[in-house]
């Protein structure tokens, strides 16, 4: 009996070691993830072509020779979208795998959104998907958040930074911290150094011991820009690019306070390159802990480059032609296709169930998302496709000071329409991707069947509505102006019209300016009300 009973004991014992052996295996097996997420890069903005023989789809002046090892190793996307023509909605649609237009923010200050007071931490996100694998992942978010007062990890983020800048959510790295405007030290321009060491630091810690999720959104390269005096120079003393102007090489103390910014492009450049050494020692600690080949790392853009054109695309950020929306992006990872062009079109709100599948979570996805796992794609690149809740891409920008617009893409073709005059634009993006031919009229059967599905998924979302975004914008500024003359009135109300006669007149003063302010706002909601412009005067 004490034999049987021994005997039963060990293979207790047995059963538990190898079931904590599969648990450790499983956990270490979990493969980690990093984003790169630049704000304003254009899809010509790196050194890396996005598209083979396609000389307007990377730069011959800004270099990133890190992202260039990251395309030898992995997958260069063609056709690759960011959510939104700007910033905000892009970063709150890349976190919860669905549409801006699903989630009723849909441009930078939505003021639908704002009024309705819309609640993200009640969103699944990225990191919620991989912290309920079963995997014990580690997440982190450093930098450039979602909105002003959203904190990161509300939305299940273990490590912030925010505990020391605050939620610094849609600012653009020029302040300590929002509240105090205290300038960021010299030697740290758009928190590209403590971003670098702190994303770095993170590696460091979990690398090889802990899955980890790393999303590391940067300020840069959105103005106003700033860059490390030595990179500015490095860039001085290089040849000139296609699009590089004498007055971008003048000397520092040669540029009066006039042309203050004119040597702009070699700060942008010095920012760009910033960032690539940023990921090249991020990839360097990966391969020193053993865990290079088991990350998977994506490179891209928050909204198309702030220049017009972006390369060979037409128009730039808050348009949605292809320059507002096409954006860099690079993927490096465990099965992904090694240094291939892959063209099928994807758009960030793709990344959410792609982590749940690489992870290998058995947990359900929330049933209303928009984007599909690009799993099959990393894998076997034109071979594949995306297989989505909602086949089409589409992109809501009812926005007020913008032309307002919607678009959607179903396989080659994109279909454009003016949502205040109803007018369309269609191109074929296969043949076309510079926007220069428009088919529109020429294919009535195709745009009737475009323009159902466009309206079929905007009324399936209950899509903000353009006029009740006018509306809503114009009660703002009567808000902001009651606001104003409410601080006006307690000013004055502490204050002797004799002793402090100076300080009521700037008081004056001030609420004067701020009532012209509000005026000029609500004739601009008024002139874009009825503006049948496309691209913000941008049109080419």
């Amino acid at each position: 009996m004490k034999k049987i009973a021994l005997g039963l004991l060990l293979s207790f014992l047995l059963l538990i070691c190898l079931l904590s052996y599969n648990r450790v295996m499983a956990v270490s097996s979990a493969p980690n993830f990093i984003i790169i997420y630049v704000d304003d890069l254009g899809w010509a903005d790196t050194s890396v072509a996005m598209m083979a023989g396609e000389a307007g789809s990377k730069s011959d002046f800004y270099q990133t020779p890190n992202l260039e090892k990251l395309a030898a190793r992995g997958m260069v996307f063609s056709n690759a979208y960011s959510p939104a023509p700007t910033c905000t909605p892009s970063r709150k649609s890349i976190q919860f795998g669905k549409t801006p237009g699903r989630l009723k923010y849909s441009f930078v200050h939505d003021v639908l959104a704002i009024k309705r007071g819309l609640s993200w931490h009640e969103q699944t996100s990225m990191a919620d998907v991989l912290k309920q694998s079963g995997h014990n992942y580690k997440t982190a978010h450093f930098g450039k958040g979602m909105a002003a007062k959203e904190y990161m990890k509300q939305i299940g983020y273990d490590i912030t930074d925010e505990f020391d800048i605050g939620p610094n959510g849609n600012f653009h790295g020029e302040y300590v911290d929002i509240k105090s405007r205290a300038p960021l030290p010299a030697d740290d321009p758009k928190r590209l150094r403590s971003l670098a060491e702190r994303s770095l630091n993170f590696v460091k810690e979990y690398a090889g011991k802990q899955p980890f999720f790393l999303m590391v959104s940067h300020y840069a390269v959105h103005v106003p820009h700033a860059a490390s005096p030595e990179l500015i120079e490095k860039y001085r003393n290089l040849p000139r690019g296609q699009y590089c102007h004498d007055d971008d090489y003048l000397p520092e103390d040669q540029i009066s306070a006039g042309r203050k910014n004119s040597h702009w492009r070699l700060q942008y450049a010095a920012m760009i390159d910033e960032i690539d050494m940023g990921m090249g020692a991020l990839m360097d600690t990966l391969q020193t802990k053993g865990e290079l080949d088991n990350t998977y790392i994506i490179y891209t853009s928050d909204n198309g480059g702030g220049l017009n054109p972006n390369g060979s695309l037409r128009g730039s950020k808050a348009t949605l032609f292809e320059g507002g929306i096409r954006v860099p992006m690079v993927v490096a990872g465990p099965g992904v296709k090694a240094g291939v062009q892959c063209d099928v079109p994807v758009a960030q709100w793709d990344f959410m169930p792609t982590f749940h599948d690489l992870c290998g979570s058995k947990e359900l996805l929330p049933a209303d998302l928009d984007g599909g796992s690009l799993r099959e794609v990393l894998e076997n690149g034109n071979r594949a496709k995306v297989e989505r809740p909602v086949e089409a891409m589409v992109f809501h920008y009812p926005c007020y000071f913008a032309p307002p617009l919607s678009v959607i893409r179903l396989g080659d073709y994109k279909y454009m329409k003016h949502l205040l005059t109803g007018d369309t634009k269609l191109f074929n993006l296969s043949t076309d991707y510079t926007e220069l031919e428009d088919l529109s009229g020429t294919m009535p059967e195709l745009e009737l069947t475009l323009d159902k599905a466009l309206l079929d998924y905007l009324t399936s979302i209950d899509a903000e509505d353009i006029q009740d975004v006018y509306q809503a914008r114009l009660e703002q500024l009567d808000e902001f102006e009651a606001q104003a003359k409410a601080v006006h009135a307690r000013t004055l109300s502490r204050l002797d019209p004799v002793t402090d006669a100076l300080a009521i007149t700037r008081a004056d003063k001030r609420l004067a300016a701020d009532v012209q302010r509000f005026a000029n706002n609500r004739i601009e909601v008024e002139r874009n009300r009825n503006s049948d412009h496309w691209s913000g005067g941008l049109n080419r």
